[in-house]
């Protein structure tokens, strides 16, 4: 962990929206009090909008990419795009930049937009929460960890949750310690040293009355018998009623008739887990989060996996890594100057982007790699008019040549995604593979290791709500990025994103989004993600390179085997199938189904080919 709390909390932060109300509550206090939150999902480049009384507009964007400079444009052109007022933009990210940076976007939003450019990053939020307003990190535990900050020694008496059990019902206890633990929380289970090094409290009453945040009671046929749990959970009643908190949080673990309990018991609002963990669980997890139960937990997912995995995994033998970067082999030597007799207007944008990358400069100039085809050229009057090697400058045309290189990149693979057939989606701005682009929807592979496998570029998800059954479709959509500080050369990263609509192919609301994804994704782990990443790729590469640009000199060449790296330590395989064996048997005692989109198990050539 770096030297500072503030800079760790906010370079490790996860929960997008906390930040948003992070930085929501810190503008409120510096200068925009009526500030109105507007984020979420298809924000229109706005996560709050200001209005003051001369009826001056100032939109906030906020961001958690390290690809903050990408992020900034893109939310700049949504906020054009839309057409909303706007006399100052304030970006705010959590990503560290350079003087000249900074300088340079404020110069390309004033000289792109005609808007004033407000910038808040790593350090600069730091000196507010810090220096200015320290009194918003205590209201934003999820993202700043009251353990790792001595000044709020109050909020440290009383941050474990205490699960009461009885012995017949330990699955679920042992269940829930692990993925409580893995979601940051500490838990006191009677099973277990405290995930993390603590162990369990040997005086449980002092334990509830002074240290304990929650009771988790975990009610059975079997618990209301046992005097010792019950006792436990009256201590945590009467708790509840001196502080008026809901002290006692209680499960109702196998269908238990709540009418035979006591007459202030059956008045609890008990979470079910009688049907299904998972959404008892869920349950469980809002109702943490409504009452901001600490998290003092700070690697959890690694404590409750080396707890539940053991440490015999890992060996002295190295062994390689491939990640999700694809070098570069060639850049083109030159960027073109273009000047159009017809500016490309605002409703073409997105028509002409999927048929040419370029970048506009002023009203009538375009910089690109290559020449766009003859129906653009003739449209819009275009003609070259200079080239420039790029090589050597560190501005082209008054752009910061890294983020004009890194934006020519990106827009040219979007350009050949659609030249392979994929399709451009307005309202989420994704290209994405449709149905019937590949036979059977089936996008094939080659592994590194040399099998042969598929996955589907398309599907067909059945979401269960208590309405009924919704059924949702789903698309892959990549999305690239060019890397150039990581590695001694540059690379392509290249991210798997899932276009997600209902059954008739309309866009699913906003407000279904992240449960379906999660949905979707929860049984896509690292090789799930890998094969996608390379199917693509393959897809996209002609034999073994991706090359864009018949010119010989200013083709764009991109490797199409992933970056291998080399680890210093390995995998004990064995283990690790032994351990998979054993997942494998809870998850189908859960319930829980195998993934259906990806067939891991190796492809002969001739099944391959067909």
């Amino acid at each position: 962990m770096g030297a500072n709390p503030t800079i760790y909390c906010l370079e490790n932060l996860t929960d997008y929206h906390e930040f948003e109300r992070l930085c929501t509550d810190l503008m409120a206090l510096e200068g925009y009090p009526s500030i109105e939150p507007l984020g979420g999902f298809s924000d229109k480049g706005r996560d709050a909008i200001h209005v003051n009384k001369a009826d001056r507009t100032t939109i906030f964007a906020y961001s958690v990419r390290e690809n903050w400079r990408v992020k900034l444009s893109e939310d700049a052109s949504k906020i054009l795009r839309h057409g909303h007022q706007c006399n100052e933009l304030v970006f705010m990210t959590t990503s560290p930049f350079s003087a000249t940076e900074r300088d340079e976007a404020v110069a390309y939003i004033l000289q792109e937009y005609g808007w004033e450019l407000q910038i808040f990053g790593l350090e600069r939020l730091r000196v507010l929460l810090e220096v200015t307003h320290p009194e918003i990190r205590q209201n934003h535990p999820q993202i700043f960890n009251p353990a790792l900050f001595t000044s709020w020694v109050g909020t440290l008496d009383r941050n474990r949750l205490f699960l009461s059990y009885v012995e017949q019902d330990w699955g679920l206890a042992d269940w829930l310690t692990r993925k409580l633990t893995a979601e940051g929380y500490a838990v006191w289970c009677e099973r277990f040293t405290l995930l993390g090094g603590e162990h369990y409290p040997d005086d449980v009453d002092d334990a509830i009355n002074n240290r304990a945040f929650r009771i988790i009671a975990l009610y059975s046929n079997s618990s209301v018998k046992n005097q010792e749990v019950m006792r436990q959970r009256l201590l945590g009643l009467m708790l509840g009623k001196q502080r008026q908190i809901d002290f006692l949080i209680p499960i109702n673990v196998d269908g238990l008739d709540i009418s035979h309990l006591d007459k202030e018991t059956g008045t609890l609002v008990f979470i079910p887990f009688y049907n299904s963990w998972a959404a008892g669980y869920n349950q469980l997890l809002k109702k943490l989060e409504t009452i901001q139960c600490p998290k003092p937990i700070f690697n959890g997912n690694r404590v409750a996996a080396s707890d539940y995995l053991g440490p015999d995994l890992v060996t002295d033998q190295a062994e390689p890594l491939f990640a999700n970067f694809y070098l570069v082999d060639k850049l083109p030597k030159y960027i073109y100057v273009f000047e159009a007799k017809m500016p490309i207007p605002y409703e073409d944008k997105w028509n002409v982007g999927v048929l040419w990358a370029y970048r506009k400069v002023g009203s009538r100039f375009y910089l690109g790699f290559h020449e766009p085809s003859q129906d653009i050229l003739q449209k819009y009057g275009i003609t070259e008019i200079d080239s420039i090697e790029w090589k050597g400058h560190e501005t082209v045309n008054k752009i910061d040549t890294r983020h004009l290189l890194s934006e020519l990149v990106r827009k040219s693979l979007d350009v050949r995604c659609y030249q392979k057939g994929l399709q451009f989606c307005s309202a989420s701005e994704f290209l994405y593979f449709p149905s019937g682009l590949v036979p059977n929807d089936n996008l094939k592979l080659t592994r590194p290791d040399g099998n042969k496998t598929w996955v589907s570029s398309v599907g067909q998800r059945t979401y269960w709500t208590l309405e009924g059954s919704e059924v949702y479709n789903y698309a892959i959509a990549p999305v690239f990025h060019l890397v150039q500080d990581v590695f001694d050369e540059l690379a392509v990263q290249i991210e798997i994103r899932v276009r997600l609509t209902d059954e008739n192919g309309k866009l699913l609301a906003r407000r279904k989004i992240n449960s379906r994804r999660k949905h979707l994704c929860q049984n896509w782990w690292n090789t799930e993600w890998f094969n996608r990443q390379l199917a693509v790729i393959q897809f996209l590469a002609d034999g073994d390179k991706i090359i864009i640009g018949s010119d010989e000199d200013n083709s764009l060449i991109i490797n199409a085997s992933p970056l291998c790296l080399s680890s210093t330590a390995g995998i004990d395989e064995q283990a690790l199938q032994q351990i998979t064996e054993k997942r494998k048997k809870v998850r189908e005692e859960l319930g829980i189904s195998a993934d259906t989109d990806s067939e891991e198990v190796e492809l002969s050539d001739e099944e391959y080919d067909e």
